[in-house]
């Protein structure tokens, strides 16, 4: 991702560890995010043997970070059963880490969306992705993290760009004239924006044309088509 780097935590997949910034399920809208901290999201591309998941970690190479990133496994993988890989439909799952995360300076909470945005298109508006992946198609992963403000598409726009249907469960965010995008390696990792002060995760990073392709935005899972699913696969 070829944008400067951020405090914010996402994913990276790099010698079987994932670090992520961790969503915290809201259970209400009054408490607006509730500590559900064994329950991140991502795609549907692994098996929880394969990797670990590490908090607060911005630079791989560094192991003398003051965010001391702490290290959990991961327990269970609970992925939706409708998902499709041909057009990546329903590319969501739930990581159950061994323990809860704790939150501190460095491992910031990252709301679910409420139920009364179920709706929200979002677009227009204003979303951020980080993550650790290329800065360019094919080209080698960051090691430090990096961060990209990307404007929401409306599905209507996103499905007469790309080459299959996008759905009321997909989220398109980019720019027209390209340039700015998630890439190759921020797979699974979280589209978020700031939503009446709170960070909201709207997005899940899924696919896209390249990256950075003229008229096509980045397509995600969009977090409200599942708030649902993610309640029930929350409970324990």
């Amino acid at each position: 991702m070829a944008m400067d780097g951020s405090h914010f935590f996402a994913w990276f997949q790099k010698n079987r560890v994932l670090v992520w910034w961790i969503p915290y399920i809201s259970n209400s809208y009054s408490d607006r995010c509730a500590l559900y901290a064994r329950f991140p999201t991502t795609t549907v591309k692994f098996a929880a043997r394969q990797f670990t998941v590490r908090l607060g970690d911005i630079d791989l190479k560094r192991d003398d970070e003051p965010s001391a990133p702490v290290t959990f496994k991961v327990s269970e993988i609970r992925a939706h059963k409708d998902f499709r890989r041909v057009g990546f439909y329903n590319d969501i799952a739930i990581l159950k880490l061994d323990r809860p995360a704790r939150k501190s300076k460095y491992i910031i909470p990252l709301c679910v969306p409420p139920p009364e945005l179920e709706q929200e298109q979002f677009a227009g508006k204003r979303s951020t992705v980080v993550g650790w992946g290329t800065t360019f198609y094919g080209g080698k992963e960051s090691t430090v993290q990096r961060q990209a403000i990307l404007p929401v598409w409306r599905n209507e726009d996103c499905n007469q760009a790309y080459f299959q249907p996008i759905t009321s469960n997909f989220i398109c965010a980019g720019y027209a004239e390209g340039g700015t995008d998630a890439c190759q390696g921020d797979s699974g990792g979280p589209l978020m924006l700031n939503w009446e002060s709170k960070w909201i995760q709207v997005g899940v990073v899924s696919f896209g044309n390249k990256c950075g392709e003229p008229g096509y935005p980045g397509v995600y899972t969009r977090v409200t088509k599942y708030l649902d699913w993610i309640r029930e696969n929350t409970r324990t």
